[in-house]
């Protein structure tokens, strides 16, 4: 762990947030998935062990997103379709959503639903972009993007009423959460996906999704994903104006993405 990443653990754990473990199944699925040699019908086998991420899987491969032009009858069928990123995304959301539950029922449901808009976004502007190889893992982000907002109301409950809103607030809820509790709902979201071992790159770029990058500053892998997750933000309509022109340079230069195209459907989303 570097300093900087230390000083997010001393930060949080000073505040009172209190980070979510994996269960069984999540861990053994996160082994198999990190296991070059294991094959897509042992991942079935784990994801079928459990309802609540079996279901998941089923209602993810079904999206048109996806292009999706049957129903999956078999969970392999469905794990086949996704593949072991996605499915692993998928699988994490669920168990961290499952994990967060004693808060406002209507504020989860805007920030898990966000996340997904966001995570479907992400991966369709990546399939169109200069880094296709991306799109999985900018769709694993994005799911767990806002998870940092779900543990703040989980400590601190009474500020639910301002995530009960349109999910196209999110953006503006969590910087307002930030600015009340002097912590960084993007770095509590990081430390989740590095507790739960997802890939470095991921976590980074969940950390970084509100902080483009300086002019002249190398886009590495972790900005491109946090980039992606950008595009997925002003396709969903969720990304603030000013903060749109601050990513639109790497956007165009570094991702070869249309930015006048991403702020047109933007704004027949808003």
């Amino acid at each position: 762990m570097t300093p900087a990443e230390q000083q997010q653990v001393d930060s949080v754990l000073a505040s009172g947030i209190t980070l979510p473990a994996p269960d069984a199944h999540l861990l053994e699925l996160m082994r198999i998935s990190a296991d070059e040699d294991s094959g897509l019908d042992e991942i079935a086998g784990v994801v079928a062990l459990d309802p609540a991420i079996t279901g998941a899987v089923f209602r993810v491969a079904a999206s048109p997103v996806f292009g999706q032009i049957r129903p999956r009858r078999t969970i392999l069928e469905a794990v086949v379709l996704l593949g072991k990123t996605k499915v692993l995304a998928v699988a994490t959301s669920t168990a961290l959503r499952l994990k967060v539950t004693d808060i406002d029922a209507r504020a989860l449901e805007t920030i898990w639903s966000a996340s997904h808009v966001v995570a479907t976004q992400a991966w369709a502007a990546a399939r169109r972009s200069g880094k296709r190889a991306l799109a999985d893992l900018a769709f694993l982000a994005g799911l767990l993007h806002e998870a940092g907002i779900a543990l703040l109301l989980q400590k601190h409950p009474e500020h639910a009423q301002l995530c009960r809103g349109e999910a196209n607030t999110i953006d503006a809820l969590g910087t307002r959460l930030d600015a009340l509790l002097n912590v960084s709902h993007a770095d509590i979201g990081a430390m989740i996906a590095r507790s739960w071992k997802l890939p470095p790159e991921v976590a980074e770029a969940i950390a970084l999704h509100h902080s483009p990058p300086s002019t002249g500053q190398i886009a590495e892998k972790p900005m491109l994903l946090a980039g992606l997750l950008a595009a997925g933000r002003q396709l969903a309509g969720y990304l603030p104006a000013a903060e749109f022109a601050q990513w639109s340079p790497l956007l165009e230069n570094e991702l070869e993405l249309d930015c006048d195209e991403l702020l047109r459907a933007g704004e027949a989303q808003g």
